[in-house]
């Protein structure tokens, strides 16, 4: 009988520990690191090494993602290069502050502007997103290359503008 209440103990145990890990996983995979990491330390400690181990790994990951975090750019290239970074991660919000800094410390370069018009597209934010569009192009002419094969403009594609743009009239 004592055997029995051992086992379903330990059967109680696990499922517990195994709750904290699903919960710890979905602030994961949210990209709440500060908010899985403190669940994760807990869970190196349980005695079940498949848990603790699979913790310990995904700690690792929360701890790199939250120290890249607290590198601060300190150029417009830097702020430019993590917003067309957060854009290719769909975080589009944090990728309109980034670009803006961008544009405030090295002024309105055509790739800032192209990358802000990209975002904006993406966004289906058409009327932002041309007039950006109009501004790299202005600034570098080659950017109405890049654009007539970029996958980020294709909400655009059937706008006559969007049209004007990158097959002007001669």
């Amino acid at each position: 009988m004592a055997t029995r209440a051992a086992s379903q103990e330990s059967l109680n145990q696990y499922a517990a520990t195994l709750e904290q890990y699903e919960a710890a996983m979905r602030y994961f995979t949210q990209q709440k690191f500060e908010r899985a990491r403190p669940l994760l330390e807990k869970l190196l400690h349980v005695p079940f090494p498949a848990i603790a181990d699979r913790a310990a790994r995904h700690l690792d990951v929360c701890e790199q993602k939250l120290n890249s975090k607290m590198h601060t750019p300190k150029s417009a290239e830097e702020y430019y290069t993590l917003g067309v970074l957060e854009m290719n991660l769909s975080r589009y919000e944090q990728a309109a502050e980034l670009l803006q800094k961008a544009a405030k410390m090295g002024g309105n370069t055509a790739p800032i502007a192209y990358a802000q018009a990209a975002l904006n597209a993406l966004q289906n934010l058409v009327e932002p997103a041309l007039e950006y569009l109009k501004t790299a192009i202005q600034m570098d002419p080659r950017m109405r290359w890049q654009a007539r094969s970029d996958e980020d403009f294709k909400l655009l594609a059937e706008d006559p503008r969007f049209t004007e743009i990158l097959y002007p009239e001669k």
